[in-house]
């Protein structure tokens, strides 16, 4: 049999139910036989769970999100299949468009046997629980089918498992797939729990279904919808903004309240390689994926303005006074990592081993001597533990946050901001955010750098602002610049590194072009710094991802994306 109908493939895969307990997910059962499962309500559980497996989507043994994100402005790949897609050089043949199409339309496909089939239950299930395991099938089918319609565009819409004779199927119009995700995540809403306890925790509430819901409608500009479901979210009072923002992504911040929804990881059943392929070559890592300087310019000076507008910013001590989270997402040049200081400049041989805070002793800096150090001159401090080194390295056990609290304050804020209806709880939202990275209450005021403006444009170019630091390496930036329009501004041109010296060379910040998401523009100093790759974004072909064309092989009624 060839690779026919990859949907009709993926969906007849359904009928293999994949079973876990505990933490989503343990031990695969055979292949039932789907004329007589969905029966009782132990079936239904083990369908449910099958279909959270899905929530694990890796490439190279990460997330794909945050492989995705280090292929945008803010990151570097140095290698990978993301990494044609960083530079420009991929085609519809690429395959992370194929993996990607793959795995949703397989979650998808486990979602839409269950819900095809678990009426053989309902008469043996209780209507609560019946009503519970479906709305939990359509929140996970409205998740999958969220991130097709934002990587693709118009996506085959497929609620139903197809027979064979439906087995050619067309790409189905953006708006009517949000439509659907739409109206799943309403029922989801309307019939999951507020919370879970014990072993239940981590699945699907109502909180994830109502800020999925307003994350959809913000991606497509039903501003009112999105800014309803946020303030639900914010008015249940479920979740709250964890007060340690490093730590929020750390083993202590697991499940904290700030989460909403996340993918687990546990050791014996899923884990991550991130620590590998993101840590320093000091404690035995590959830096692979790491942060671009163009990210760590954007962060603000502690005054709250751009760097090439501050009081308070000095070139030659570019990482004092400035925005907390740009040391608590990446480890820069002279901060420590593991008991080493961080140091990548060319000269820097040796660097300093601490013991109990104290520099105790010289040691060969691999983050130097080693060719294939960070080549930005950077590491990510953010989903990098250092308990995962050396031991855990291959199999980080710290889960990955697809949703979490910070995000659904910044979607009230944009959607209210972009229907131009700013008030106070726009302001407020905001700054519960930026007050957070400062480690103080809103009310402090002088304690960190208060947005009080009301003017649109201003605060579009604030919340944008946060929305690029404070979501930084959780898989988000590509969504916003290809929304916002400025993707082919950002993605174009080189990507840049440290500086090739010592940082007092730098005459002059960037400029720092804040109608373009923060983005800086080096051309003025630009021989000073790293020029690691060439980007090249098309215009006529890269706002979507390619149609793979695997697919487009096997069906006459898959028309590809403009440009491929």
């Amino acid at each position: 049999m060839n690779k026919y109908i990859s949907l009709w493939t993926l969906s007849l895969l359904a009928l293999i139910v994949v079973a876990c307990q505990d933490e989503l997910n343990k031990t695969p059962l055979d292949a039932p036989a789907n004329t007589n499962f969905f029966s009782n309500e132990s079936e239904l559980e083990l369908a449910i769970n099958g279909v959270y497996t899905s929530l694990w989507w890796e490439s190279r043994g990460i997330p794909a999100l945050q492989e995705i994100d280090n292929a945008t402005d803010i990151g570097f790949l140095r290698d990978g299949p993301l990494k044609d897609v960083a530079t420009g050089a991929h085609n519809s043949d690429t395959g992370i468009f194929e993996s990607t199409w793959d795995h949703f339309y397989s979650g998808i496909a486990k979602a839409n046997n269950l819900l095809q089939n678990m009426n053989r239950a309902q008469d043996v299930v209780s209507p609560n629980t019946f009503s519970r395991i479906q709305a939990e099938a359509r929140f996970l089918r409205a998740f999958f089918y969220h991130f097709l319609v934002e990587l693709y565009g118009d996506v085959p819409l497929l609620t139903e498992v197809p027979t064979i004779d439906e087995a050619q199927i067309g790409r189905t119009p953006k708006a009517e797939v949000v439509n659907q995700i739409m109206s799943d995540l309403d029922f989801a809403a309307q019939n999951l729990p507020t919370s879970w306890s014990g072993d239940q925790v981590g699945r699907a509430t109502q909180g994830a279904a109502l800020a999925l819901k307003a994350r959809v409608a913000l991606y497509n500009g039903d501003y009112p919808t999105a800014a309803q479901a946020a303030q639900s979210v914010i008015s249940s009072g479920v979740y709250s903004l964890y007060p340690d923002y490093e730590a929020q992504f750390q083993y202590e911040g697991i499940r904290s309240s700030g989460v909403i929804f996340d993918a687990p990881y546990k050791t014996g059943v899923q884990t991550s390689q991130y620590p590998i392929r993101a840590g320093t070559r000091m404690v035995g890592a590959w830096s692979t994926n790491v942060p671009s300087q163009a990210l760590v310019d954007s962060y603000q000076a502690t005054d709250g303005e751009p760097i090439d507008e501050s009081n308070v910013y000095d070139p030659a001590q570019p990482f004092e006074n400035r925005d907390p989270r740009l040391d608590a997402s990446i480890v820069r040049p002279q901060s420590t990592f593991k008991g080493y200081v961080f140091e990548t400049h060319p000269d820097s041989t040796e660097t300093w081993r601490i013991e109990d805070g104290q520099k105790v002793e010289r040691v060969t800096n691999q983050d130097v001597t080693n060719p294939f150090a960070s080549y930005t001159g950077l590491v990510w401090r953010k989903y990098l533990s250092p308990d995962d080194f050396p031991q855990k390295s291959f199999e980080s056990t710290i889960n990955w946050i697809f949703i979490r609290y910070a995000e659904v304050l910044l979607t009230y804020a944009e959607a209210r901001i972009e229907s131009n209806n700013i008030d106070q709880s726009v302001l407020d939202a905001l700054n519960q955010v930026r007050a957070r990275a400062y480690g103080v209450d809103p009310s402090q005021t002088g304690q960190y750098p208060e947005i009080t403006t009301t003017s649109q444009a201003e605060l579009r170019r604030e919340v944008r602002y946060e929305r690029k630091v404070e979501l930084a390496n959780e898989g988000f930036r590509l969504f916003d610049i290809r929304r916002w329009g400025i993707a082919d501004e950002v993605m174009d041109g080189a990507l840049i590194g440290r500086p090739r010296g010592t940082y007092s060379t730098i005459p002059s910040p960037p400029d720092i072009q804040e109608d373009v998401g923060y983005h800086p523009d080096y051309s003025a100093n630009i021989d000073l710094y790293r020029n690691v790759e060439p980007r090249t974004f098309d215009p006529e072909r890269d706002w979507l991802w390619a149609i793979p064309q695997a697919e487009i092989n096997v069906n006459d009624q898959i028309q590809q994306n403009p440009g491929y």
